[in-house]
C-alpha cells in the first residue's frame, strides 16, 4: 500500500467530502475514490460509508486514521533524520542543563550526538531549574534538563523521560536517624524539611513527590540557595529531601545522605522543549538518547 493512500484518508476524513479532499490532494475525485476503494480492498474491510451529503468513517475507518497518523508520523521522522544524514544536518542546538549534573545526563550523549553531527553547533548553558525553565519560555535555549513538573504553562512543553532515581534524606551526622542504612517517610513526619527560597521550581517537584506519597512535612525552612542546604541542616537541624545520590561536596564529615525507602516515591528527570519548538535538531538528537532508566543511584 502506498504511503500516500494513508494520507489520503486522513485528508479525506477531515473534510468527510470527496471533492474537498481531493481539492486539497491535488488529485481527481475519481482518483481520489479510486485510492480509497484499493485501500478497503487491500485490507479487506469498508473504511468509509458514502451517501449524497457526505462521507462518514466506519468504525474501522477510524481505527484505520489513527494507525495511519502513527505510522505517517514515524515515517515521516525518518525520513528527515535520512535527508539531514544525507546533506549534513546544520545549524545550532541550545541545551540548558542543571549545573550539578551536567556529566550525569550528557557525557554519553553528547559527544555522540556532535561526531555524528558536527556540523551543528552545540551551545550548552547551566543553571537552576526555574532559569532554564524561563529560558525555554523565552526561547533562549531549545532544549533542557528538568524534572517534570506542573510548571507554569506545562500545557505547551513537552517532557521526554529518560531516568527515575529513589529518594534520599540529607540530615546532619549527630541526628537521631543517621545511623540507620535508610529510612521512611513515616520517621520524618516530624522533622523541618529545608526548602529553597531562590528556586521555588525544586520547591514544586519535590512537594509534589512527597504529595504522590500523602506526605505533608508539619515544618519548612528555607535555605537560600541549593549549595547552602548543609549550612541551613547543621544551623536548624532539618532535614532536606532530594533524588537518589545527590550531595553537595564539602560537608562529608558533617552531613549524612540516607536512602528513603517508601513506595512510589520518585525523581524523574527529563528533556523539556516548546511544543513549538521548529529546530530540526531537537527530534533528531533525542533519538541519541538512552532507554528510559529507572533505578537508585
Amino acid at each position: 500500500m502506498k504511503i500516500e493512500y494513508l494520507r489520503e484518508l486522513i485528508v479525506l476524513a477531515k473534510h468527510k467530502n470527496y471533492t474537498r479532499a481531493a481539492e486539497e490532494l491535488y488529485l481527481t475525485q475519481p482518483a481520489l475514490s479510486k485510492h480509497i476503494d484499493l485501500m478497503e480492498k487491500e485490507l479487506g474491510t469498508r473504511l468509509v460509508q458514502r451517501n449524497t451529503h457526505q462521507v462518514e468513517l466506519t468504525e474501522d475507518g477510524q481505527e484505520a486514521v489513527k494507525a495511519f497518523q502513527k505510522i505517517i508520523r514515524l515515517y515521516d521522522n525518518y525520513v528527515l533524520d535520512l535527508e539531514q544524514k544525507q546533506i549534513g544536518l546544520r545549524g545550532m542546538l541550545r541545551i540548558g542543563m542543571l549545573y550539578y549534573t551536567i556529566q550525569q545526563d550528557l557525557g554519553k550523549v553528547l559527544p555522540t550526538f556532535r561526531k555524528q553531527y558536527p556540523k551543528v553547533t552545540v551551545q550548552t548553558i547551566s543553571g537552576q531549574p526555574q532559569e532554564l525553565y524561563q529560558a525555554l519560555v523565552d526561547e533562549k535555549i531549545d532544549l533542557a534538563v528538568l524534572p517534570p513538573a506542573n510548571y507554569p504553562h506545562a500545557d505547551i512543553m513537552e517532557f521526554h523521560v529518560f531516568a527515575r532515581t529513589g529518594a534520599s534524606v540529607m540530615l546532619a551526622a549527630d541526628h537521631p536517624l543517621s545511623g540507620k542504612e535508610s529510612v521512611t517517610l513515616e520517621e520524618l513526619a516530624d522533622e523541618t524539611l529545608i526548602l529553597l527560597k531562590d528556586d521555588p521550581y525544586t520547591t514544586l517537584f519535590i512537594k509534589e513527590a512527597l504529595e504522590r506519597c500523602s506526605f505533608t512535612p508539619k515544618k519548612t525552612a528555607e535555605a537560600d540557595h541549593i549549595d547552602t542546604v548543609p549550612f541551613t541542616i547543621l544551623e536548624t537541624g532539618g532535614i532536606h529531601i532530594n533524588g537518589s545520590g545527590f550531595t553537595i561536596p564539602g560537608y562529608e564529615e558533617e552531613i549524612r545522605v540516607i536512602p528513603i525507602q517508601t513506595e512510589g516515591l520518585y525523581f524523574e528527570k527529563a528533556f523539556c522543549w516548546c511544543s513549538n519548538n521548529q529546530n530540526p535538531s531537537v527530534p533528531i538528537f533525542l533519538q541519541f538518547l538512552p532507554p528510559f532508566s529507572a533505578h537508585s543511584v
